[in-house]
């Protein structure tokens, strides 16, 4: 059971810096060959904050782990990203998470209890850019 005390917890700030290399990898893991990727300064595509969360220091595996959670149970239930200006190659963004709900349903398997990560990043001129929402789930 995840301990509901941890609502409104926030985390220390961690920067990325959008890289070239990165953005190549990412492209090519889901098969995207759109031109529009290809330029020095390109954009990045809608769902590429994801690295931001594995390569940049979310370090949400540990932000589980820390409450009790067993990775065995974790579900992915929702992803949701809402951007506020583009997001390019050479840019820097600051995230700062934050656990914004916590809460349990009953289903027909038994309960299982719902964690809403959000996380509000930033680009090098303290402008936001973007907020994710990470719903997981963790199972009985």
């Amino acid at each position: 059971m995840v301990d509901p005390s941890y609502k409104g917890k926030q985390y220390p700030p961690y920067e990325f810096t959008i890289e070239r290399g990165k953005l190549r990898e990412f492209l090519l893991a889901i098969d995207e060959q759109n031109p529009a990727y290809q330029s020095e300064d390109a954009p990045v595509p809608p769902t590429f904050p994801t690295v931001f969360t594995f390569w940049g220091g979310a370090n949400l595996e540990a932000r589980l782990g820390e409450m009790g959670v067993d990775m065995v149970n974790v579900l992915h239930g929702e992803q949701e990203y809402e951007y506020f200006a583009p997001i390019r190659v050479g840019d820097t963004v600051t995230g700062q998470t934050r656990i914004n709900d916590i809460y349990e349903r009953k289903g027909s398997s038994g309960s299982m209890q719902f964690i809403e990560f959000i996380t509000e990043y930033s680009n090098q001129s303290g402008a936001l850019v973007l907020i994710d929402r990470a719903l997981i789930i963790v199972r009985g």
